[in-house]
């Protein structure tokens, strides 16, 4: 008989398969630190792009806005003939005016009644602050007079070639070296609209009477043009200001907003001799100035930060013009 002994085996190990609970915890919360730092860094990086985006429009309406006032600053008292001696015979006392030969002149207050600034749009109306009148001729592409034509007893003249580019209603300017005249176009001739009545806005104080025009004679569009702040058109969050210039076209003055968003503007003239002035300084001597020092702040329109309390965006520019 055999007998056989019975000993305890050892117990096997049974290898683990899978993810503790503990190490399901920690795993899950490397995770979110992970997820919270990549939001993180996308919401900072779309803070930058809306706040840089902001900054870009600011900065590309002050070139606008440079852009434009600059090129009416450096045509001011532009003429194809060069001639001083300018008989302006449009109607009223308004800025438009050709005066003392001066291409442009400013004020410290627009809405001073007794600025020389009137008329102007009333909506929108000016605000009080500086303002500047800029007043030359349009391009002028070989616009010339018929030599002989005479504007006697409001007779329309005759150029060659007649498309001008001007309007009926519109300003004008015809000289040759000898004399000049200013006046508002009154209807359209045979292609050019160059009689003039006492009809329309501004109109004219009566019929042109110029002598004969030699052979050197120009007609060009008239401009004038008058910068001012007002309260910014439809759309606009409230209280925001606007960039405007006035002029006439056809037979009405309007004002067109050029951009928004700008909360003040600043002039300062320089004159031979001196230093930069505001235009009290300057009084009547427009045509000695030679250099316009034009300041503009500008501010975002919507809030770039996208909080309650947070201030919009707000920088200021400067340049210098020179009057040619």
């Amino acid at each position: 008989m055999t007998t056989t002994s019975l000993s305890p085996q050892a117990p096997r190990r049974i290898r683990q398969v899978g993810l503790t609970l503990v190490e399901l915890m920690v795993a899950m919360l490397l995770g979110l630190v992970v997820v919270g730092a990549v939001v993180s860094v996308l919401l900072s990086s779309r803070q930058s792009y809306t706040t840089n985006n902001a900054l870009s429009q600011v900065q590309d309406n002050a070139r606008i806005a440079f852009e434009l006032m600059a090129r009416d600053i450096r045509q001011a008292g532009s003429s194809p003939c060069g001639n001083s001696n300018v008989s302006d015979v449009l109607a009223g006392t308004g800025w438009y005016h050709w005066v003392n030969g001066a291409g442009l002149f400013g004020v410290d207050n627009a809405t001073d009644p007794a600025t020389p600034l009137a008329p102007l749009p009333t909506a929108p109306a000016p605000t009080a602050g500086p303002a500047i009148v800029t007043r030359g001729v349009g391009q002028v592409s070989a616009n010339v007079i018929t030599p002989g034509t005479t504007c006697a007893a409001g007779a329309p003249m005759t150029a060659a070639p007649t498309d001008v580019g001007i309007g009926a209603n519109d300003l004008v300017l015809a000289c040759d070296g000898t004399q000049a005249y200013i006046y508002q176009a009154a209807a359209f001739n045979a292609g050019l609209p160059l009689t003039a009545t006492g009809t329309g806005t501004p109109g004219n104080t009566g019929a042109l009477s110029c002598a004969s025009f030699s052979s050197s004679a120009y007609v060009a569009p008239y401009q004038a043009f008058a910068w001012y702040l007002g309260a910014a058109g439809a759309g606009a969050p409230k209280d925001t200001l606007s960039l405007y210039r006035a002029h006439y076209a056809g037979n009405a003055l309007v004002s067109d907003e050029i951009i928004r968003g700008v909360t003040n503007m600043q002039l300062a003239y320089l004159t031979n001799g001196t230093n930069f002035v505001n235009a009290g300084t300057v009084g009547t001597a427009w045509n000695t100035v030679t250099n316009v020092r034009l300041t503009l702040t500008l501010q975002t329109l919507t809030n770039p930060n996208n909080k309650t309390n947070s201030e919009p965006l707000v920088r200021t520019f400067d340049t210098t013009i020179r009057v040619r």
